[in-house]
């Protein structure tokens, strides 16, 4: 685990979804959720693992299993990241990792799931970015059955060629270059990608790459001469409250309760740069079974809920979620020069 982690690190409302647990665990839990993110570039079989633990020690809480979800997504284990995710929404009810989940799906040969993802009621109460974020996996899951003019419909939205929220859509750019390529309409494959590349200035593509340029640098904020530069420091502690709880126990002559302790080998083990590769790797189904202690039955009514959906879906009940997306739609188009208008 990276030196100084405190697992204070967290965001405010991740802290409030871990006061269900101990004072300990939540920490523990925490810290290997902090580490996660910090070597998710850098070493990413490392922060699988700590995802992993932290999932162990933390199964019922809902963000720790997205988390993990997330993770397993990011590193091609389907089932493992379907079954997480799908668990995580049943526990919070958030239903903007379902474009995640119909990928999965998609990633484990079953477009047709995907198909029936979009077309169902939880799909058609998403947000106007997660409703696109769907309509690609969606369209991909055409393309997956070989029906790419079909794909290419789906995607012929009007957050294609108008900002949303004040933003282009260049995911939505890239994965529409990308069929048009397949439906060899090389030209204008090139073009939309070369609008990618040039709107793209926060990485969210490799349009740049894939042209063989480097990406538009962010512009930096200007800095006025004598500006005084303040450092503030957040002075919340989401364990305030649980230490003071701990101080009037003590002194009612109540020892507090270490739950995390008799993990403390186990964490050593899971998270030991020697020992990282073998855990990472190990993504059966019984060494996931053990992600949450007590949680047997909810994952295994996740993994009936897999194995009970139905098969196929008609190719336009995926448009629910299409006018969701197109209704927060604002008239106009891209301006982005001569390339735009050949687009």
């Amino acid at each position: 685990m990276p030196e100084g982690i405190t697992g204070r690190e967290l965001d405010k409302e991740t802290h409030e979804e871990l006061r269900g647990l101990s004072k300990e665990t939540a920490e523990r839990v925490g810290r290997h959720l902090v580490s996660a993110h910090l070597l998710e570039d850098t070493d990413p079989e490392t922060a699988l693992a700590h995802a992993r633990f932290a999932a162990r020690l933390g199964g019922r809480v809902g963000i720790v299993r997205e988390v993990y979800g997330i993770f397993a997504y990011h590193a091609g284990d389907y089932r493992t990241a379907s079954r997480e995710l799908r668990t995580a929404m049943r526990i919070t009810g958030r239903t903007d990792v379902l474009p995640m989940i119909a990928d999965c799906e998609r990633g484990l040969g079953r477009p047709e799931r995907a198909l029936d993802i979009a077309a169902s009621e939880e799909a058609a109460a998403l947000g106007v970015e997660s409703a696109i974020e769907l309509m690609m996996v969606v369209a991909g899951a055409y393309a997956d059955t070989g029906d790419v003019q079909t794909a290419l419909r789906t995607l012929e939205i009007p957050a294609l060629r108008h900002k949303i929220d004040g933003r282009w859509q260049v995911r939505l750019w890239v994965a529409y270059a990308d069929l048009l390529e397949r439906a060899d309409r090389e030209d204008e494959a090139r073009r939309w990608m070369t609008l990618a590349a040039d709107a793209d200035t926060e990485g969210l593509t490799d349009a740049a790459e894939r042209l063989g340029r480097p990406a538009p640098a962010p512009a930096e904020a200007p800095v006025l001469e004598g500006d005084e530069q303040i450092s503030v420091l957040d002075a919340f502690d989401p364990y305030a409250q649980d230490e003071q709880d701990g101080a009037d126990d003590a002194e009612d002559g109540d020892a507090p309760v270490d739950a995390g302790a008799d993990a403390d080998a186990v964490e050593t083990d899971d998270v030991d740069g020697t020992d990282d590769a073998a855990e990472a790797a190990d993504d059966t189904e019984d060494d996931d079974a053990e992600v949450a202690e007590g949680d047997d039955a909810e994952v295994a009514e996740s993994g009936a809920a897999e194995d009970t959906e139905g098969d196929g879906a008609e190719a336009g009940d995926a448009t629910v979620t299409a006018e969701s997306a197109d209704a927060a739609d604002d008239p106009g188009a891209p301006e982005s020069g001569t390339r735009e208008e050949s687009a």
